[in-house]
Protein backbone atom coordinates (compact mmCIF):
# COMPACT_ATOMS: atom_id res chain seq x y z
CA UNK A 1 0.00 0.00 0.00
CA UNK A 2 1.44 3.57 -1.16
CA UNK A 3 2.26 5.26 2.02
CA UNK A 4 0.17 8.48 2.57
CA UNK A 5 2.18 12.41 1.94
CA UNK A 6 2.38 12.84 5.74
CA UNK A 7 4.30 9.22 6.17
CA UNK A 8 6.21 10.29 3.18
CA UNK A 9 7.56 12.95 5.24
CA UNK A 10 7.52 11.87 9.14
CA UNK A 11 9.34 8.80 8.09
CA UNK A 12 12.59 10.56 6.50
CA UNK A 13 12.54 12.87 9.63
CA UNK A 14 12.84 9.93 12.46
CA UNK A 15 15.29 8.32 10.27
CA UNK A 16 17.41 11.49 10.48
CA UNK A 17 16.64 11.76 14.54
CA UNK A 18 17.43 7.85 15.26
CA UNK A 19 21.26 8.60 13.34
CA UNK A 20 21.70 11.95 15.14
CA UNK A 21 20.66 9.80 18.81
CA UNK A 22 23.16 7.20 17.51
CA UNK A 23 26.00 9.30 17.10
CA UNK A 24 25.51 11.36 20.17
CA UNK A 25 25.16 8.39 22.26
CA UNK A 26 28.68 6.52 20.70
CA UNK A 27 30.01 10.66 21.59
CA UNK A 28 28.48 10.48 24.86
CA UNK A 29 29.74 6.98 25.44
CA UNK A 30 33.92 7.48 24.24
CA UNK A 31 33.71 10.69 26.05
CA UNK A 32 32.43 9.02 29.49
CA UNK A 33 33.91 5.50 29.39
CA UNK A 34 36.24 6.57 31.99
CA UNK A 35 33.68 9.53 34.22
CA UNK A 36 36.87 10.86 36.46
CA UNK A 37 39.12 11.09 32.79
CA UNK A 38 40.35 14.95 32.58
CA UNK A 39 39.33 15.54 35.79
CA UNK A 40 42.53 13.66 38.00
CA UNK A 41 44.55 15.91 40.64
CA UNK A 42 47.20 18.29 39.06
CA UNK A 43 50.16 19.97 40.16
CA UNK A 44 51.69 23.21 39.10
CA UNK A 45 55.54 24.13 40.87
CA UNK A 46 57.36 27.36 41.18
CA UNK A 47 60.27 28.60 43.18
CA UNK A 48 60.00 30.33 46.74
CA UNK A 49 63.02 32.78 48.20
CA UNK A 50 66.32 30.99 49.13
CA UNK A 51 67.25 31.20 52.67
CA UNK A 52 70.40 30.43 52.43
CA UNK A 53 73.46 29.50 50.15
CA UNK A 54 76.96 27.84 50.82
CA UNK A 55 79.84 26.95 48.79
CA UNK A 56 78.21 23.53 48.51
CA UNK A 57 74.18 23.83 49.04
CA UNK A 58 71.35 25.91 48.58
CA UNK A 59 68.84 25.84 50.99
CA UNK A 60 65.25 27.27 49.23
CA UNK A 61 61.39 27.20 49.39
CA UNK A 62 59.16 25.11 46.24
CA UNK A 63 56.03 26.25 46.47
CA UNK A 64 54.16 23.14 45.05
CA UNK A 65 50.06 24.08 44.45
CA UNK A 66 47.98 21.08 43.62
CA UNK A 67 44.33 20.69 42.38
CA UNK A 68 42.04 18.39 43.23
CA UNK A 69 38.98 18.84 40.89
CA UNK A 70 37.26 15.54 41.81
CA UNK A 71 34.72 15.51 43.94
CA UNK A 72 35.58 13.51 46.59
CA UNK A 73 38.18 14.60 49.06
CA UNK A 74 42.53 14.09 48.48
CA UNK A 75 43.45 12.43 51.76
CA UNK A 76 47.51 12.08 51.65
CA UNK A 77 49.45 10.69 53.74
CA UNK A 78 53.16 11.96 52.72
CA UNK A 79 55.07 12.08 49.22
CA UNK A 80 58.46 11.98 47.48
CA UNK A 81 59.23 13.91 45.48
CA UNK A 82 61.88 15.07 42.65
CA UNK A 83 63.18 18.13 40.35
CA UNK A 84 65.09 17.78 37.59
CA UNK A 85 66.39 21.04 35.43
CA UNK A 86 66.69 19.74 31.89
CA UNK A 87 66.95 16.59 32.61
CA UNK A 88 69.69 16.57 35.45
CA UNK A 89 68.10 15.77 39.18
CA UNK A 90 68.46 18.92 40.74
CA UNK A 91 66.31 18.47 44.16
CA UNK A 92 65.07 15.05 45.33
CA UNK A 93 63.21 14.85 48.72
CA UNK A 94 60.56 13.57 50.97
CA UNK A 95 57.65 15.69 52.66
CA UNK A 96 56.54 13.45 55.70
CA UNK A 97 53.03 15.23 56.57
CA UNK A 98 50.03 14.78 56.03
CA UNK A 99 48.15 16.51 52.89
CA UNK A 100 44.01 17.02 53.15
CA UNK A 101 42.27 18.46 49.55
CA UNK A 102 38.86 18.89 49.78
CA UNK A 103 36.65 17.93 46.47
CA UNK A 104 36.89 20.47 43.85
CA UNK A 105 39.92 22.98 45.78
CA UNK A 106 43.17 23.40 45.67
CA UNK A 107 45.97 23.66 48.25
CA UNK A 108 49.62 25.29 48.29
CA UNK A 109 52.17 23.62 50.06
CA UNK A 110 55.73 24.61 50.57
CA UNK A 111 58.39 22.05 50.24
CA UNK A 112 61.83 23.30 52.00
CA UNK A 113 64.49 21.71 49.16
CA UNK A 114 68.33 21.57 49.33
CA UNK A 115 70.14 22.23 46.08
CA UNK A 116 73.37 20.69 45.10
CA UNK A 117 75.89 23.39 43.67
CA UNK A 118 77.70 21.49 41.81
CA UNK A 119 75.08 19.94 39.68
CA UNK A 120 72.43 23.35 39.44
CA UNK A 121 75.92 25.21 38.47
CA UNK A 122 77.26 22.61 35.72
CA UNK A 123 73.77 22.98 34.16
CA UNK A 124 73.40 26.23 34.67
CA UNK A 125 76.73 27.43 33.36
CA UNK A 126 75.97 25.37 29.93
CA UNK A 127 72.47 27.33 29.25
CA UNK A 128 74.39 30.61 29.64
CA UNK A 129 76.27 29.53 27.49
CA UNK A 130 73.76 29.19 24.50
CA UNK A 131 72.10 32.94 25.96
CA UNK A 132 69.68 31.39 27.69
CA UNK A 133 68.27 32.82 30.50
CA UNK A 134 65.62 30.12 31.10
CA UNK A 135 65.31 26.54 31.64
CA UNK A 136 62.91 23.34 31.31
CA UNK A 137 62.05 21.74 34.83
CA UNK A 138 60.30 18.60 35.40
CA UNK A 139 58.63 18.16 39.09
CA UNK A 140 57.09 14.75 39.72
CA UNK A 141 55.79 13.26 42.91
CA UNK A 142 54.61 9.76 44.33
CA UNK A 143 51.15 10.59 46.91
CA UNK A 144 51.18 7.50 49.10
CA UNK A 145 46.74 8.10 50.01
CA UNK A 146 45.58 7.48 53.80
CA UNK A 147 42.09 5.52 51.66
CA UNK A 148 42.36 4.38 48.44
CA UNK A 149 41.11 6.96 45.81
CA UNK A 150 39.51 5.20 42.45
CA UNK A 151 40.33 1.99 43.42
CA UNK A 152 44.45 3.20 43.82
CA UNK A 153 46.49 3.94 47.17
CA UNK A 154 48.88 5.94 44.89
CA UNK A 155 48.93 8.26 42.56
CA UNK A 156 52.02 9.84 40.43
CA UNK A 157 51.31 13.35 39.68
CA UNK A 158 54.68 15.53 37.14
CA UNK A 159 54.72 19.04 35.56
CA UNK A 160 56.43 20.19 32.60
CA UNK A 161 57.18 24.25 32.63
CA UNK A 162 59.46 26.21 31.41
CA UNK A 163 61.20 28.61 33.93
CA UNK A 164 63.94 30.80 35.14
CA UNK A 165 67.43 29.92 34.92
CA UNK A 166 68.74 31.29 38.54
CA UNK A 167 72.56 31.80 38.73
CA UNK A 168 74.42 31.93 41.88
CA UNK A 169 76.41 34.87 42.76
CA UNK A 170 79.77 33.91 42.64
CA UNK A 171 82.82 35.45 45.02
CA UNK A 172 86.13 35.11 44.65
CA UNK A 173 89.50 36.58 46.25
CA UNK A 174 91.49 38.17 43.18
CA UNK A 175 94.52 40.22 45.36
CA UNK A 176 95.32 41.10 48.76
CA UNK A 177 97.57 43.97 49.98
CA UNK A 178 99.65 44.18 53.41
CA UNK A 179 98.60 47.93 54.98
CA UNK A 180 99.16 49.62 58.57
CA UNK A 181 101.54 47.62 60.56
CA UNK A 182 101.68 48.25 64.38
CA UNK A 183 102.87 46.74 67.41
CA UNK A 184 99.36 45.47 68.44
CA UNK A 185 97.41 45.43 65.35
CA UNK A 186 97.68 45.33 61.76
CA UNK A 187 96.05 45.37 58.46
CA UNK A 188 95.48 43.30 55.52
CA UNK A 189 92.87 44.31 52.39
CA UNK A 190 91.80 41.74 50.56
CA UNK A 191 90.03 41.86 47.28
CA UNK A 192 86.96 40.38 46.22
CA UNK A 193 85.50 40.21 42.79
CA UNK A 194 81.52 39.41 43.22
CA UNK A 195 80.27 38.05 39.75
CA UNK A 196 76.35 37.72 38.84
CA UNK A 197 75.13 36.27 35.97
CA UNK A 198 71.56 37.05 36.18
CA UNK A 199 68.89 39.53 34.12
CA UNK A 200 68.42 41.28 37.78
CA UNK A 201 70.76 43.34 39.84
CA UNK A 202 71.88 41.88 43.15
CA UNK A 203 73.51 44.06 46.90
CA UNK A 204 75.62 42.34 49.19
CA UNK A 205 74.65 43.93 52.49
CA UNK A 206 76.50 43.79 55.56
CA UNK A 207 79.37 41.46 54.81
CA UNK A 208 81.41 39.59 57.33
CA UNK A 209 84.47 38.48 56.88
CA UNK A 210 87.34 35.76 58.66
CA UNK A 211 90.55 34.56 56.95
CA UNK A 212 92.83 31.28 58.16
CA UNK A 213 96.04 30.96 56.77
CA UNK A 214 97.90 27.99 57.17
CA UNK A 215 97.39 26.42 60.46
CA UNK A 216 96.60 29.57 62.10
CA UNK A 217 93.22 29.83 62.35
CA UNK A 218 91.45 33.46 62.62
CA UNK A 219 94.03 35.26 61.34
CA UNK A 220 92.15 38.35 60.50
CA UNK A 221 88.42 39.16 60.37
CA UNK A 222 86.09 42.43 60.25
CA UNK A 223 82.93 43.31 58.84
CA UNK A 224 81.54 46.53 57.12
CA UNK A 225 78.06 48.07 57.26
CA UNK A 226 77.49 48.52 53.22
CA UNK A 227 76.31 47.82 50.17
CA UNK A 228 77.71 46.60 47.29
CA UNK A 229 75.28 46.80 44.09
CA UNK A 230 75.97 43.68 41.25
CA UNK A 231 74.62 44.83 38.01
CA UNK A 232 72.81 42.42 35.84
CA UNK A 233 75.15 40.22 33.77
CA UNK A 234 78.09 41.73 35.66
CA UNK A 235 81.06 42.00 38.64
CA UNK A 236 81.88 44.71 40.86
CA UNK A 237 85.59 44.52 43.19
CA UNK A 238 84.97 44.59 46.37
CA UNK A 239 87.65 45.55 49.15
CA UNK A 240 87.68 44.35 52.99
CA UNK A 241 89.70 45.27 55.42
CA UNK A 242 91.14 42.51 57.81
CA UNK A 243 92.42 43.52 61.50
CA UNK A 244 94.99 40.91 62.18
CA UNK A 245 96.49 40.56 65.48
CA UNK A 246 101.02 40.57 65.59
CA UNK A 247 101.07 37.51 67.74
CA UNK A 248 99.08 35.25 64.82
CA UNK A 249 100.93 36.96 62.34
CA UNK A 250 104.38 36.17 63.55
CA UNK A 251 103.40 32.44 64.03
CA UNK A 252 101.37 32.47 60.27
CA UNK A 253 104.88 33.98 59.06
CA UNK A 254 107.03 31.25 60.20
CA UNK A 255 104.90 29.05 58.33
CA UNK A 256 104.93 31.23 55.26
CA UNK A 257 108.98 31.13 55.51
CA UNK A 258 108.59 27.22 55.80
CA UNK A 259 106.08 26.84 53.12
CA UNK A 260 106.51 29.91 50.87
CA UNK A 261 103.33 30.72 48.85
CA UNK A 262 102.40 27.20 48.50
CA UNK A 263 100.95 28.30 52.23
CA UNK A 264 97.40 27.66 51.83
CA UNK A 265 94.51 30.21 53.02
CA UNK A 266 90.58 29.94 53.79
CA UNK A 267 88.27 33.02 53.50
CA UNK A 268 85.12 32.79 55.57
CA UNK A 269 82.64 35.26 53.76
CA UNK A 270 79.06 36.07 54.92
CA UNK A 271 76.75 38.64 53.92
CA UNK A 272 72.97 39.27 52.97
CA UNK A 273 71.35 39.11 49.36
CA UNK A 274 69.37 42.05 48.52
CA UNK A 275 67.44 42.14 45.17
CA UNK A 276 64.30 43.13 43.54
CA UNK A 277 63.65 39.41 42.54
CA UNK A 278 61.83 37.78 45.01
CA UNK A 279 63.68 34.63 44.87
CA UNK A 280 66.84 35.75 46.11
CA UNK A 281 65.22 38.48 48.31
CA UNK A 282 66.87 38.66 51.83
CA UNK A 283 69.17 35.50 51.51
CA UNK A 284 71.33 34.42 53.56
CA UNK A 285 75.54 33.53 51.73
CA UNK A 286 77.85 31.82 53.68
CA UNK A 287 80.70 31.23 51.21
CA UNK A 288 83.83 29.35 52.22
CA UNK A 289 86.82 30.17 49.50
CA UNK A 290 89.89 28.22 49.72
CA UNK A 291 93.47 28.29 47.69
CA UNK A 292 96.75 29.06 48.11
CA UNK A 293 98.63 32.30 48.29
CA UNK A 294 100.68 31.81 45.09
CA UNK A 295 96.92 31.67 43.18
CA UNK A 296 96.09 34.98 44.57
CA UNK A 297 99.41 36.24 43.07
CA UNK A 298 98.91 34.83 39.67
CA UNK A 299 95.13 36.23 39.84
CA UNK A 300 96.52 39.39 40.97
CA UNK A 301 99.19 39.59 37.64
CA UNK A 302 96.43 38.70 35.46
CA UNK A 303 93.91 41.81 36.48
CA UNK A 304 97.08 44.14 35.95
CA UNK A 305 97.63 42.91 32.22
Amino acid sequence: MPLSRPSKIIIPIVIVLLIAGVLWFLKYKKENENPVSGLLPKVEMGFGRISNITDSTVDLRLDLLVHNPLPLELDVKDFNYFVQMNGVTIIENDYTKPLLIKGGDSTMVALPSQLNIKKLAAEGKSEAAQGEDSADYHFEGLFHLQKPLLGKDTIRLSMDKRLPLYQLPKVEIVGYDLEKFGLGKSEIVIKLKFTNKNPFGIQFKDPAYAVDLGKQKRLADGSVKSLTKVPAKGSELFEIPLSIDMGKLIKATGQLIGKGKSLPFTLYFKSQLVSENDVFKDSDINIIVDGELKDLDKVKKNLSK
